[in-house]
């Protein structure tokens, strides 16, 4: 079993975040640390916590950024299991052991997580309680929202096989690794709170985006985006069409477009909202706002 361990910039959390690690209940794993051009003390933490039975360290020759950092570290990892794990959460002790005991054949397998704030004060809210969290999510709901995140995931090394890299620009990591696994097997979602999810200023990015509109940069971003969902979807399956129609309403914005994009978001109503735990009229008025609004998951 390998977690993989991405850092930039950490020192603040990462010792804690570390220490979680160390403590598992579950002692058969590695860890493949790799950071990514630090300026701060985060590389000599790594360092000093380094072991070669249990933790090896690398340092990227230059900044490569979130998810081809996140690319280099598991194409390190040698584990059939792989973990992902963020530089300033706190692993609960028993979540490997209640992992691997849920080994089922799945390509994926994703569980809820408990809020904490900056401090480290555990908060009354759960990952859950914001998303709508089930097994087997269809792979248009991976479109609009995702709700398998990197630092609650393990899959099976079994997913490598697909033509998972190199990871689209356009599209994070995480949302990624749950399309793919979503397409070629099972999902399974764990209904356990297994991580404490640190919520500061760096981990609020999706948030910022909703008030933005579409302008040319951020549509030719998202044509990118659906462009790799549609090539990567089976070429039988039922929305590969729906996929290529969407992405080309992004080739401009004029009220066409937007009209065609909204009815688009409607007839996948209940796909694309997989992950959305609102009502249905708040799901229709999601539809409504992505004829001039960009996904929530956009990623420059």
């Amino acid at each position: 079993m390998s977690i993989v361990l991405c850092t930039y910039n950490g020192e603040r959390f990462l010792k804690e975040q570390l220490d979680s690690l160390f403590n598992q209940t579950y002692e058969n794993f590695e860890i493949i640390a790799v950071d990514d051009c630090s300026t701060d003390s985060t590389i000599n933490i790594l360092q000093e916590m380094a072991s070669p039975n249990k933790m090896k360290v690398f340092k990227n020759e230059k900044n490569e950024g979130v998810n081809r950092n996140f690319q280099i570290a598991i194409q390190k990892a040698s584990g059939d299991f792989i973990l992902i794990c963020d530089q300033d959460d706190i692993w609960v002790p028993n979540k490997l052991e209640v992992l691997v005991s849920s080994i089922d054949g799945s390509l994926l397998y994703y569980h809820d997580s408990r809020l904490m704030d900056v401090n480290g004060k555990i908060q009354s809210k759960k990952m859950s309680d914001k998303y709508r969290m089930s097994s087997n999510p269809h792979p248009l709901a991976f479109i609009s929202q995702n709700g398998v995140t990197g630092h609650a995931c393990m899959f099976d090394r079994k997913l490598l096989e697909y033509p998972i890299f190199p990871l689209p620009k356009h599209i994070y990591y995480d949302n990624w690794l749950g399309y793919i696994a979503s397409i070629h097997g099972q999902v399974r979602y764990i209904d356990n709170c297994m991580v404490n999810y640190r919520v500061h200023e760096n981990n609020l990015t999706i948030s910022q985006k909703k008030s933005r509109k579409l302008n040319e940069e951020i549509s030719e971003a998202i044509y990118e985006q659906l462009n790799s969902f549609y090539e990567f979807a089976h070429e039988n399956s039922g929305y590969k069409t729906f996929l290529l129609r969407l992405r080309n309403t992004y080739l401009s914005n004029t009220f066409l477009s937007k009209s065609k994009r909204v009815y688009l978001f409607l007839i996948q109503l209940k796909n694309l909202n997989f992950f959305r735990k609102k009502n249905i009229f708040r799901k229709i008025s999601f539809s409504i706002k992505m004829g001039y609004k960009p996904l929530p998951n956009y990623f420059l």
